[in-house]
């Protein structure tokens, strides 16, 4: 049987070795988790914000186009009606050549 002194000795040399993890470095962990995961956040949140403004931005830009095309078609049809001014207004609202209306004049006519 080891005396109470070697029990001693042996005892102290047990305790000085870590058997786990300290509470500083739990929450320095826990610390450096919790700053990571408020910082995912903020630049999610961030991110989101950001894209609502950029699709806002966008839909007034296309309502600010369509009243101006809407403006140059009236204004062109009011002001002159001829073929020359047509074209201009077809041309002012992004119409493709497709689309545009023909005339009748020039065809030629397949009589069989």
């Amino acid at each position: 049987m080891p005396s109470f002194t070697q029990k001693l000795i042996v005892i102290h040399e047990l305790a000085g070795q870590p058997k786990g993890f300290i509470l500083l470095e739990v929450l320095i962990a826990m610390g450096l988790v919790a700053t990571s995961w408020m910082a995912l956040g903020n630049t999610y949140q961030h991110q989101i914000l950001r894209l609502g403004q950029l699709q806002e931005r966008r839909e007034q830009i296309k309502k600010e186009v369509d009243q101006h095309e809407m403006l140059v078609f009236t204004s062109t049809q009011s002001s002159n009606a001829s073929t020359a001014s047509r074209k201009l207004a077809n041309e002012s609202i992004g119409m493709s050549r497709r689309s545009r209306p023909v005339s009748s004049i020039g065809r030629t006519i397949n009589k069989k």
